[in-house]
């Protein structure tokens, strides 16, 4: 009897240091829906995050998914969400795998099996189109820190919130920054050509291109599009394009376009006074690293520098966090996905003033939605140059703004414009092919 009641113990012990352990791992990976306390651990609260982690922007997708790993290692080492009892934020990822049926197919897995309160993504304007339509229809929180597609907050939703500046504030700026450009080199600059990919935010960039320059005075002499996802060669649109004889070309790429259309431009020596990308592929690590000369002098619009450390002292202590974590720099895709989940954070401790996730699900992302409209955050408590986060009633947060950066002979991006973030001067007009091989 003795040695049955023995081994009775053992196996309750040993059933109990499994479920230990398997929670545990549950928790390290960020898998499942651990939602009561268990053996002491506290509640979790599960976020969906869509972003192309496979397909042709994987490696866009992991330089995303890092800024969100990041903020939210920050966020559960100082505690959690203190409001919902100190609750550990859980990433579920989904994978659009770069289309928008996918990441609306994502979207419903994420909400409908595993029961998230929020979604947050899905960096390209036409996967955060579909994904934030499903969420619309389940009523579920969608927060989108780098769709920049102005259409996305032009569909009278409730539930959707872009903390990013979309493409018509940017374009808005890259106009003056044009003028500003042009009185340096008294009026140089007349003659301008786009070039774009033909999704949901590369049609919508060019149409604003066109527009926002035209009205400015400056003549559109070509528009050329092309389909990302197969495009081999831009031979021809090189060739097109030195027909028209700009002096400025726009350009709205991502990643491997981006690389292919900059190598082409060289090899057949295309000269114009200045190129300005719209952030995108051009930004990219993968960009940064393979572009070599052939992106030199280039400008892009962006939302976050590494230099602006010299410019805004707060930024050093998380700058120098990340690079420990992940031997790289934040950037204006890592660094918007970043503030994102911080942006989230916010809003979680005020929906749990009012409601637990493990009460009510549904009335919790009611009251996050709320949290979220009536959500205002100082831009000192920020890393981006913004004078903060506060949504209007589309959706859009009015108090961010972009940064002009140009690739120098380094490699690296300076921030050049505006005035008050610059670190360095612009080279302008760009050199010759001629002149950097010298």
């Amino acid at each position: 009897m003795v040695l049955h009641m023995q081994r009775k113990v053992l196996v309750a012990v040993a059933i109990m240091v499994v479920a230990v352990v398997a929670v545990g791992i549950a928790l390290f990976l960020g898998v499942g829906g651990v939602e009561e306390r268990v053996m002491g651990q506290p509640k979790v609260i599960k976020v969906g995050v869509i972003l192309p982690l496979t397909g042709r922007l994987a490696e866009t997708g992991e330089d995303l998914k890092r800024g969100i790993e990041f903020a939210v290692y920050q966020i559960n080492s100082m505690g959690g969400v203190k409001n919902c009892g100190g609750a550990k934020i859980v990433v579920v990822w989904g994978d659009s795998q770069a289309r928008p049926e996918r990441g609306a197919a994502e979207a419903e897995r994420l909400i409908v099996e595993e029961h998230v309160v929020a979604l947050v993504g899905a960096y390209q304007s036409a996967v955060t189109k579909t994904a934030s339509e499903v969420a619309e229809r389940y009523r579920v929180p969608f927060l989108n820190p780098d769709s920049t597609s102005p259409t996305l907050t032009e569909r009278g939703y409730k539930w959707f919130f872009r903390i990013t500046p979309h493409d018509g504030m940017f374009v808005k700026q890259q106009v003056e920054f044009v003028n500003w450009l042009n009185k340096r080199c008294g009026g140089c600059i007349k003659r301008i050509a786009i070039i774009h990919e033909d999704s949901e935010w590369g049609t919508n960039v060019a149409r604003l291109w066109e527009k926002e320059f035209s009205a400015a005075g400056y003549e559109i002499v070509d528009v050329i599009s092309y389909h990302a996802p197969t495009v081999t060669s831009f031979d021809a649109e090189v060739e097109r394009l030195k027909r028209s004889k700009p002096d400025l070309l726009l350009v709205a790429s991502y990643v491997h376009d981006a690389l292919l259309l900059m190598k082409t431009i060289k090899a057949k020596k295309l000269y114009v006074k200045a190129i300005l990308a719209q952030d995108a592929g051009f930004v990219s690590p993968a960009y940064v690293s393979q572009v070599g000369d052939a992106g030199w002098f280039v400008f892009s619009r962006e939302v976050f520098n590494w230099d602006l450390v010299q410019k805004m002292p707060r930024l050093k202590e998380v700058e120098e966090e990340y690079r420990r974590m992940y031997g790289v720099s934040l950037n204006g895709n890592s660094a918007r996905d970043y503030t994102g989940m911080w942006v989230l954070y916010y809003a979680l401790e005020e929906a749990c003033k009012i409601v637990k996730p493990w009460e009510d699900l549904q009335k919790f992302r009611e009251a996050l939605r709320d949290a979220l409209a009536n959500l205002y955050i100082p831009g000192d408590k920020l890393i981006m140059p913004w004078k903060g986060v506060k949504f209007d009633e589309k959706g859009q947060n009015i108090l961010g703004q972009g940064i002009i950066v140009q690739m120098m002979e380094d490699g690296k991006y300076y921030t050049v414009y505006p005035p008050e973030y610059a670190t360095r001067e612009p080279v302008f007009p760009m050199p010759s092919w001629e002149e950097r091989s010298r």
